[in-house]
């Protein structure tokens, strides 16, 4: 395994603080870090609360890429409260694939133990939006 997974999952691991932001707010149960198209590591921590307005560490992380506008993703770890290793929920999928022009190159780790990472395409092999990429 490369040494950028270790150093992902190292980042997305240190972000992992699960903080009650009064009683109504809950931060860092889910903790994300993103290897960009520019070789930075960008990183984010879910935020839920009662309301409808929640970020996951997924979007989390793209947003903090996004504000060095970098919008190009690489490679991808996704950690939950038990430091286990998470894909990306389904909307976070849809978000990645739209925004990636040859999304088929995204890696995804599956398992840390097992050094196990997947492609995109693999997961995701029909994706409707593949099409468009092709015009």
């Amino acid at each position: 395994m490369e040494k950028i997974w270790h150093d992902l999952y190292r980042e997305a691991k240190n972000k992992l603080s699960t903080k009650e932001i009064p009683p109504f707010i809950e931060s860092g149960t889910s903790a994300c870090a993103i290897e960009a198209g520019n070789g930075q590591i960008y990183s984010g921590i879910s935020i839920t609360s009662n309301t409808s307005i929640n970020v996951n560490a997924e979007k989390s992380a793209i947003i903090s890429m996004f504000n060095d506008n970098e919008f190009t993703i690489k490679k991808i770890v996704i950690l939950n409260e038990l430091e286990e290793v998470i894909p990306p929920s389904a909307e976070c999928f849809e978000y990645i694939l739209e925004l990636n022009i040859i999304p088929d190159d995204i890696e995804i780790l599956t398992d840390y133990d097992q050094k196990t990472i997947a492609k995109v395409r693999d997961l995701l092999p029909d994706w409707w939006g593949t099409y468009r990429n092709k015009k």
